[in-house]
């Protein structure tokens, strides 16, 4: 199948660092086509990112009918992703999808069920899955140096800026790549559902296990021009009983930058972009790993590559994706009925009231 001839549809803000992705994977895999409504927007990326060789469409209908298209990468906005999912399966393309996978759980039961009859290849665009740092506190967590994990804390925060920031150089004059996430019918939700979905898988991949319960608060402290929160906590139950903690916001940044920190039977482990701190109980002091950090839309896009060509195990499928998203709506349940929410083993079906406190 080499090279892999990728459409990318949508070529907004995110679509640069999946072209950069791209670009860096050449020649196992080349952009061959964009698709966007917007003309300047593809003729940007085409120009800097392939050289101005890829075809330019209007709409991802008709890049998903030129046949030298094998695969495509869907940069749209949340609200756009079920309908080009279920078109780019019936077209038989390998799919490689941004976050969130979509904004609804029923949106979620039908792309399953075309995946199921279509059987194309479909990979979740969780990029800080390959995060030096994370896979490293993996294979410790794999290895039993911590003993049973009792807690795990899932960070994804900063100061958002962005809703008021001056037009990017690919966009036309008073365009804002953040304008639509004001408008609740295309966010799908707040900021839970956005930037918090890093957060969100990268607990499922830290803790390893079913999460069966969840409870959570948002509020909006920061953010103007939104109807949604900007910040969210939860609490997550697993199956073993160890309890997760998600934070994440757009009004605030914390000390030191951690992404993930996890407390367990003999001793805790916390990383970052690139550095890791082991410590077990009654150390003096941590030990402290330094990490090279990567691009990782790059090192994504390289394993949607391997799994394409080398049939490796993806570690983003769909079953995943839609986890995230069960995680997240009832989520916001909980919030909004100040309850816990009861998460059911299949991940397209919503979560329900707890009948245990």
């Amino acid at each position: 199948m080499a090279p892999i001839n990728v459409g990318i549809i949508g070529a907004g803000g995110i679509a640069r660092e999946h072209a950069i992705g791209w670009r860096d994977n050449a020649p196992r895999g080349q952009i061959v086509a964009f698709a966007d409504v917007t003309p300047e927007r593809s003729q940007f990326l085409n120009d800097n990112y392939v050289g101005g060789k890829a075809k330019l469409y209007g709409s991802y209908e008709e890049l998903l009918a030129d046949p030298n298209v094998n695969a495509v990468d869907i940069c749209l906005p949340h609200h756009l992703h079920t309908d080009a999912i279920i078109a780019s399966a019936k077209a038989g393309k390998a799919i490689l999808c941004e976050k969130p996978l979509t904004t609804a759980l029923e949106d979620a039961a039908k792309i399953d069920a075309v995946l199921r009859e279509t059987g194309v290849t479909f990979m979740m665009g969780h990029n800080q899955l390959f995060q030096p740092t994370l896979i490293e506190a993996q294979r410790v967590l794999r290895s039993g140096i911590l003993g049973r994990p009792y807690y795990i804390r899932s960070i994804e925060v900063f100061q958002h800026r962005g809703f008021t920031a001056p037009t990017a150089p690919h966009l036309k004059a008073g365009e804002s790549p953040f304008a639509w996430r004001a408008d609740p019918r295309k966010m799908g939700g707040g900021e839970v559902l956005d930037t918090g979905w890093h957060a969100s898988y990268r607990l499922l991949a830290l803790a390893n296990e079913r999460p069966v319960s969840v409870t959570a608060m948002t509020e909006r402290f920061f953010v103007p021009n939104i109807p949604s929160e900007d910040t969210g906590v939860l609490l997550v139950r697993f199956e073993s009983g160890a309890i997760g903690e998600i934070v994440t916001s757009w009004a605030f940044s914390t000390v030191n930058a951690w992404h993930f920190e996890i407390s367990g039977e003999l001793g805790a482990i916390a990383g970052g972009k690139s550095r890791l701190s082991h410590q077990l109980h009654g150390w003096a002091e941590p030990a402290v790993q330094e990490n090279v950090p990567v691009h990782t839309f790059t090192a994504e896009i390289t394993h949607f590559l391997d799994v394409l060509l080398a049939g490796v195990e993806c570690r983003s499928p769909f079953a995943q994706a839609a986890r995230v998203l069960q995680l997240t709506k009832g989520a916001y349940a909980a919030a909004s009925q100040r309850t816990v929410i009861d998460l059911p083993e299949n991940p397209v079906e919503p979560g329900v009231p707890s009948s245990v406190m």
